[in-house]
Order: structure tokens, then sequence, then C-alpha cells
């Protein structure tokens, strides 16, 4: 009889104190792997967000790499009909940006049109534009195509090389002159500073004559 009420106090099952631990341990398993789960998404997010940031960079990159490619010495004309130099630049402006005329305009419509394109890259609370102008003569600043390439950008430099020295701005000569205003650069140095990446510089060259001096 004792034998048989030992077997039932064995078979009665857990008691509340065991499956209060094994609660707790399963508990603790869980946030352990809701904690290591949260940490991989975070990091998988973190990895995608900083490839994508990169890829724009690169593009960005790409985009003025093709436009200056194709940069031309043709000087364009504002709303008022006055000149703009082929290249220009100027450090004092209030908003950093460069502007200039380049060939190879895309047409996959075969409309009616010049293969010339003006463009302006500027920099504006922080955001690189890239801004497109349909015609090279006569055009209206506001009816720009202005599209956003670039966030967190704190502000964009440019060097000029005509062939000899460094310069801040373009033209360096008289850009009264034609033959001042359409001499185009050596080189171009841009640099890009960003609120994550720090500063990056890219060069590009874009003619192998030097550009004309002045004559004493």
């Amino acid at each position: 009889m004792r034998v048989k009420n030992q077997l039932a106090k064995k078979s009665a099952g857990f008691t509340l104190i065991e499956i209060m631990v094994a609660t707790a341990i399963f508990a603790l398993i869980g946030v352990g792997a809701l904690s290591v789960l949260d940490t991989a998404t975070k990091t998988s997010d973190n990895i995608k967000q900083d490839g994508d940031r990169l890829n724009q960079v690169q593009r960005t990159f790409l985009f003025l790499a093709g436009d200056l490619q194709q940069l031309s010495s043709r000087m364009a004309r504002d709303e008022f009909g006055d000149m703009i130099p082929s290249i220009k630049s100027d450090p004092q402006s209030s908003v950093p940006m460069v502007r200039f005329t380049r060939l190879g305009r895309r047409n996959p419509a075969q409309l009616p049109r010049s293969n010339l394109e003006h463009l302006v890259y500027s920099v504006e609370d922080k955001v690189l534009y890239r801004t497109s102008y349909t015609y090279v003569d006569g055009m209206v600043e506001d009816d720009g195509l202005k599209r956003e390439m670039l966030d967190a950008v704190e502000d964009m430099k440019l060097k000029f090389f005509d062939g000899e020295n460094w310069e801040d701005y373009w033209p360096i000569g008289d850009a009264a002159k034609p033959e001042d205003a359409q001499t185009l650069p050596v080189a171009v140095k841009i640099s890009l500073r960003f609120t994550d990446y720090g500063i990056i510089e890219r060069l590009f060259f874009l003619s192998d004559k030097p550009a004309k001096k002045e004559s004493p």
C-alpha cells in the first residue's frame, strides 16, 4: 500500500515551483531570441541604408563625370540676352554652384531640338540639385527642371586648373571677352562635404590644352 502511494505521488505531475521555473527559463530564452532578432534586423537595415547611400553618392559623381566630359565651349544667353561663359562658378555666390553647357543631350523621342543642354549644379538647404534647361539661349531661371541628387550635403567647392595653377573661380580672365568666356579649364576638382561621410573629392580632366593667358 505504501509503495502504491509513493508511485501515485511520483506520477502526480509538476509542482507549482517547477512550472514557474520552467516558465521563467522559456521567457528568458524568448527575450534573448527577440533581442538577437531585433539586433540582426537593425544591422540588416543599417547595411541596406549605407549601401543605398553609397550608391546614391556614386551615381551623383557618375552624372557629374558624364556631364563634364561632354562640356562644350558654347556660350549661353539668359532671358535678358546677357552672355553666360561656357563654364561659370563664383565662390562669392550666396549658393555654391557651377553652370555650364554640355553636348550629347539625349533625344529618344527624336524631337526637333538641339543636342545642347545647359546645366546648373547647386547646393541649397543641404541638398545638391541638378537643374537642366531645355533651351541654351533665352533660358528663364525658374523654368529649369530641378532634380534632387543628394541630401546631407553641407557644402560644395570647386577648383579649376588652367594648365599651371589651380583657381577658385572660372572664368579667370575678362568674362566680357569672348575668348576668355569660352576658354575651358584643363581640369575641375569638385569637393562635396557631407554630414555623414565628411569631404569627398573628385578630379575631372576636361582638356589637354592649357587655358590662354592674358598678355602682360
